[in-house]
């Protein structure tokens, strides 16, 4: 006979596995009025790669120019999905907020205007 934790932990394991967000804001440098909101994978291992990559080609082709940098990652956010396997859903996942909401983010991206990026955790207390 199975013992009451071994029952339990075997029930936890046969209900479907529901995904979770990892909500992230990403900041681009000189827009001060928007950010970016990713709904899933905004954790670093998921992210960092992609906003670096973006980041860097951008500043290296197009210097300092936050307007058209923050359009080219709304771009690079669907042309690059597959390479970084970011969310390619066309009617969720994204969008454009006032820089001041909350999302309810876990993580915040700094694009920079040297071409780098800066990750903040966000902690939220109860």
């Amino acid at each position: 006979m199975a013992s009451a934790q071994t029952f339990s932990t075997i029930i936890f394991h046969t209900k479907p596995l529901i995904p979770m967000a990892t909500r992230a804001t990403i900041y681009v440098d000189g827009i001060d009025t928007v950010k970016v909101y990713k709904h899933w994978d905004g954790y670093p291992k998921a992210t960092l790669p992609w906003l670096c990559a973006f980041n860097k080609a951008f500043t290296k082709e197009r210097g300092d120019n936050p307007d058209y940098k923050f359009a080219q990652l709304l771009r690079s956010s669907a042309f690059d999905s597959v390479k970084y396997k970011l969310d390619a859903s066309a009617h969720t996942g994204w969008g454009v907020v006032p820089i001041n909401a909350d999302m309810s983010e876990e993580h915040e991206y700094h694009l920079l205007a040297d071409g780098t990026v800066k990750h903040f955790p966000v902690e939220r207390h109860s």
